[in-house]
């Protein structure tokens, strides 16, 4: 059982939301199914990384049951602009994510969590200038972790084939 009320709100707000299904279009999908969360002021205290897993899996546990006989992918990522958790779902007939950037797709749900409490909610510099002391480097490409399982869960010796078994 959710121990954090904010994160258990979410949870109430999307677990049943409906999704749209348009294996013609990829950004009609995304936006349509994507939605985002940040907390107040007030609730980022209350809220810890193990708190996001534990949410995200709620989510995908809701959208496999809810997707019987469609093939989705669901994937979220820290959207570090607007200091949000964002997540969404795209049919996987698609063979791809609808981002026009670099990214690394993990199943490492913990990491993305980390990221978007640990590293922006929690941290009061984030986002900060950095000082002008010590040389300059280059910044490296940005590149996106984002987190994608396929909906509904395929079973464990599905998994086992790897990602070309996202490819539907």
């Amino acid at each position: 059982m959710m121990k954090c009320k904010t994160v258990y709100a979410w949870l109430e707000m999307a677990q049943d939301d409906e999704v749209l299904i348009d294996p013609d279009d990829i950004n009609h999908e995304a936006i349509n199914n994507m939605w985002s969360f940040s907390p107040t002021d007030e609730e980022t205290p209350q809220i810890h990384a193990a708190d996001i897993v534990e949410f995200i899996g709620e989510l995908i546990a809701a959208r496999s049951s809810s997707l019987s006989g469609e093939q989705m992918l669901f994937y979220c990522w820290h959207d570090a602009q607007c200091r949000q958790l964002r997540f969404s779902l795209v049919s996987r007939s698609h063979g791809r994510l609808p981002f026009r950037r670099a990214l690394r797709e993990t199943q490492d749900l913990a990491l993305i969590a980390d990221l978007v409490v640990n590293g922006d909610w929690r941290n009061e510099h984030y986002m900060q200038t950095p000082s002008d002391d010590g040389d300059e480097q280059e910044a490296a490409p940005f590149v996106l972790p984002v987190f994608v399982v396929p909906v509904p869960q395929e079973s464990a010796p599905q998994k086992a084939r790897g990602p070309a078994s996202l490819q539907g």
